[in-house]
C-alpha cells in the first residue's frame, strides 16, 4: 500500500513539471516577446553607456621602525611632545581609505589642475562641465526614481556660508557635497593584507585625465601619510630650531660684549679689569657649549624625522590606459537577457496561482 502510494505522488509530480513544461511550451511567443524588450533594454543600454578608462598605482609602504635615541625622548618631554609614543609606530595601510573619506583631502583632490584646450583647469570644474549622459538619466528616472521622488519632499540643508572663526571646522557645501559623492565613485583604494601592497585605481572618460588624477592622487597620499608619520618629530624639530636660534643670538651678544669690553678698556691692565674680562670669557665659553650642544641636538632631530619619514616602493607606476574599462556590452546584454526570461517564465507560473489566492483571499 505504500509504495501503491509512494508510485501515485511521483506520478503527481511528473504530470505537474509536464503541465508546467506544456504551459511554458503555450505561452512561448509571449515569453519570447517579452525576453526581447529585456535585450532591447540591454542593448540600449550597453550601447548608450559611456566609456570609461581606469589607471592605477600599485605601491607598497616602507618606513624605519628603529625607535629615537634617549637623548631625543628627553628633549621632546621637555618641549611637551612625546615622541617615545610614535617612535616606531606605523601608519596602518587600512588607514589608507580613510584618508581618501576625508573632507579636507577630496577638497585637495578636486583642486588638482588637468590640461584643457586652451588652459588648465581644475578637476572641480571639469567635473561640473561633463555633460549627463543618457544612461545616467534613464538610471535616474527609473532604477533611481524612488530616490528622486523622495529628494523632491526633503528640505534642503542649511549650509552656513560665512567663515567660521575656528579654522579647524570645515564647512561644505551641498553642490561640494555632489562632487565628493562622484569623487567615491571614481577613485579607489584597495589593500592587498597578504602582499602588504596598496592599489590606488581612478576611472574616468579620459585616459589622460584618468592617469593624471591617479598620479596627483598618488602623491598627495603618500604625502599625508609622512605628514602623519613626522608630526612629532617635526614638532620636536621646529622646538629645537627655535632653542638653536635663542641660544645663537645669546651667544653672539655675549661674544659682542666680550669684543666691546676689550676695544674699550685696550691700554687698561687692573684686577678689575681682568676680572670682569675672565666673567665675560666664561659667560661666552658657557653659551658656546650651550650652543654647541643645541647644534648637535638639532643635527639629531634631523637625522631622526629623515628616519621617521616612510619611504614608498612603486609596483606599478601610473600609465595611460589604451583600453577601455568600460561598458562591458556583452555582459551587460546576457544580463539583461537572462533578466528578462527569468521575468517571463516566472510571471508565466505564477500568474494563475496568484489570481487563484487572491480570489480565495477576496471570498
Amino acid at each position: 500500500m505504500n509504495a501503491s502510494n509512494q508510485t501515485d505522488h511521483f506520478q503527481d509530480d511528473e504530470i505537474d513539471l509536464v503541465a508546467l513544461a506544456k504551459k511554458l511550451w503555450d505561452r512561448r511567443k509571449w515569453i519570447i516577446k517579452r525576453t526581447m524588450v529585456f535585450v532591447i533594454i540591454g542593448l540600449m543600454v550597453a550601447l548608450l553607456s559611456p566609456v570609461t578608462y581606469t589607471s592605477s598605482s600599485m605601491f607598497v609602504p616602507n618606513s624605519s621602525s628603529e625607535g629615537a635615541p634617549s637623548g631625543l625622548s628627553g628633549l621632546a618631554s621637555l618641549a611637551g611632545i612625546d615622541l617615545s609614543s610614535a617612535s616606531g609606530s606605523e601608519i596602518s595601510p587600512v588607514l589608507y581609505p580613510k584618508i581618501l573619506e576625508s573632507a579636507s583631502f577630496k577638497q585637495r583632490i578636486l583642486d588638482i589642475q588637468l590640461p584643457s584646450s586652451t588652459d588648465s583647469i581644475s578637476f572641480r570644474n571639469y567635473i561640473l562641465n561633463q555633460p549627463k549622459s543618457v544612461s545616467e538619466i534613464l538610471k535616474k528616472y527609473t532604477i533611481g526614481l524612488p530616490g528622486t521622488i523622495i529628494s523632491w519632499f526633503k528640505d534642503d540643508p542649511v549650509m552656513v556660508n560665512s567663515v567660521s572663526n575656528n579654522s579647524e571646522i570645515l564647512t561644505i557645501s551641498k553642490s561640494e557635497f555632489e562632487l565628493f559623492e562622484y569623487l567615491d565613485g571614481v577613485i579607489k583604494i584597495s589593500l592587498n593584507e597578504k602582499e602588504r601592497y596598496v592599489e590606488l585605481t581612478v576611472t574616468l572618460n579620459d585616459p589622460l585625465n584618468a592617469a593624471i588624477i591617479a598620479k596627483a592622487c598618488e602623491k598627495l597620499l603618500q604625502s599625508e601619510v609622512i605628514q602623519m608619520k613626522i608630526k612629532q618629530s617635526t614638532e620636536l624639530l621646529k622646538y629645537v630650531e627655535g632653542q638653536y636660534e635663542e641660544k645663537k643670538a645669546e651667544m653672539y651678544a655675549v661674544q659682542n660684549r666680550l669684543a666691546n669690553f676689550k676695544d674699550r678698556n685696550f691700554a687698561i691692565s687692573s684686577a678689575s679689569f681682568e676680572n670682569q674680562q675672565t666673567r665675560l670669557q666664561q659667560e661666552y665659553q658657557t653659551s658656546s657649549a650651550v650652543f654647541q650642544e643645541v647644534s648637535k641636538q638639532l643635527e639629531q632631530v634631523k637625522l631622526q624625522v629623515s628616519k621617521d619619514t616612510p619611504v614608498f616602493s612603486i609596483i606599478k607606476p601610473v600609465v595611460v590606459p589604451n583600453e577601455k574599462s568600460a561598458p562591458k556590452r556583452g555582459l551587460i546584454l546576457v544580463i539583461w537577457t537572462i533578466l528578462g526570461l527569468t521575468f517571463s517564465i516566472g510571471y508565466t507560473l505564477i500568474k494563475e496561482p496568484l489570481k487563484e489566492f487572491i480570489c480565495l483571499v477576496k471570498a
